[in-house]
């Protein structure tokens, strides 16, 4: 009975009865216990726990719908951190401010880069601001806006968002003209090989996120369906309510082999290298060369160590596979614990850089381990306390 439910859905919903297993599995490991102690039987259970699933795999296919998104299956090759562009922009302009003149400021001020706000020390502020805002040159408010930083103890700023287009090209209002560009502007931009369902062609498209969407994390070399909005010459956007992944080791079908056997081709043979002694010389071959900003490279690694991070999860400390190689360690952070253990080997993809002591280091942006040697025993990185000193 519960097979033909599962079969059924699978078909209603286009998805494949694995999926909705899955999902099933996942309510029935949360609400199985509470149903079992209303007195259901475990095939009831099973069933519920199928409607569930069926549910919620058809609100999630309504929001994706409305969000305009499809359904692209394939895996992530590359999944770097969210560039803090407001961050850098905001620090930037603090450390060009702080020590310069009133002049140079006011020439800021003046070029609708930036709008200062001086303390009147009476619970008002005197704006400071380009007339083609229309605040008026000077203008006293009674709070200060957000995402405005402290210049000095008594000057406060933020950077203007658009100060060139008072409308968008339809006509309307552009809310951007001269309102504060957000601290917490975050963009990352994945690279992700596969295809939109239904198509024969694999290829590498490149996946932005900004803003909440940019917070999504995603396995990486792992296949997967996840739907993206399909945006112009080969570029996809994610959609922070609907581009959740959903993991389907049966796309690895789709693969001409395994992420070891296809990276070469993705990224370039000449970005694939024998080992960590190597980057040296790519990073002198390549650097300042056109492209060297979005040029990633790949090698493999053995896993020397796992430390825990203090926000859950582990660092993977990798070291050159030759052991007489004198090549510095490569830190590689998970969000989970690893299943695997030390001696893994590991393929890592990222971007090489050189640190001011002249080491030679890689950015992991994606990474797969195989060759699995298993744990001897799971690591414990709960935060329990340690005794000091010897014991009596």
């Amino acid at each position: 009975m519960s097979d033909d439910m599962l079969n059924n859905i699978a078909k209603t919903l286009n998805v494949a009865p694995d999926v909705v297993r899955a999902r099933a599995d996942e309510v029935l490991a949360e609400q199985g216990p509470a149903w079992k102690n209303a007195g259901r039987s475990d095939e009831d259970c099973f069933i519920l726990a199928l409607r569930v699933a069926g549910r919620n795999i058809t609100s999630e296919n309504a929001r994706m719908r409305r969000a305009g998104a499809d359904t692209y299956e394939g895996m992530f090759i590359s999944v770097p951190r969210p560039k803090e562009w407001g961050k850098i922009l905001y620090n930037k302009m603090k450390n060009q401010m702080i020590s310069a003149p009133q002049e140079v400021r006011m020439a800021l001020v003046n070029s609708g880069s930036v709008i200062l706000f001086e303390d009147n020390h009476d619970g008002s502020y005197t704006r400071l601001s380009a007339e083609m805002f229309g605040f008026g040159a000077e203008s006293d408010v009674s709070a200060l806006p957000n995402h405005t930083m402290q210049l000095d103890a008594n000057t406060h700023f933020y950077v203007v968002w658009d100060k060139n287009n008072p409308t968008f090209p339809s006509g309307d209002a552009n809310f951007k003209y001269g309102a504060p560009r957000p601290q917490d502007e975050r963009e990352r931009t994945c690279l992700f090989y596969g295809r939109k369902h239904g198509d024969n062609e694999l290829s590498l498209i490149k996946v932005s996120g900004s803003g909440k969407s940019a917070d999504r994390q995603f396995p990486t070399f792992t296949p997967l369906n996840i739907p993206l909005k399909t945006g112009r010459n080969g570029r996809c956007y994610i959609n922070a309510d609907v581009s959740i992944p959903t993991i389907n080791p049966d796309l690895a079908n789709i693969f001409s082999g395994s992420p070891l056997d296809i990276i070469g081709g993705l990224i370039g043979d000449d970005n694939m290298l024998p080992n960590l002694s190597a980057l040296r010389q790519y990073y002198d071959t390549h650097n300042g060369t056109d492209g060297w900003w979005d040029r990633t490279c790949a090698t493999v690694t053995e896993v020397i160590h796992i430390d825990p991070r203090d926000k859950g999860g582990a660092i993977l400390v990798c070291g050159d596979i030759d052991i007489t190689s004198m090549a510095g360690t490569i830190d590689v952070y998970c969000d989970e614990i690893p299943s695997f253990g030390v001696g893994t080997k590991l393929l890592i993809h990222g971007q090489a850089w050189r640190s001011r002591e002249d080491e030679d280091r890689m950015t992991v942006n994606g990474w797969w381990a195989f060759d699995e040697v298993q744990q001897m025993v799971t690591p414990d990185f709960t935060d329990e306390p340690v005794s000091e000193g010897w014991e009596a």
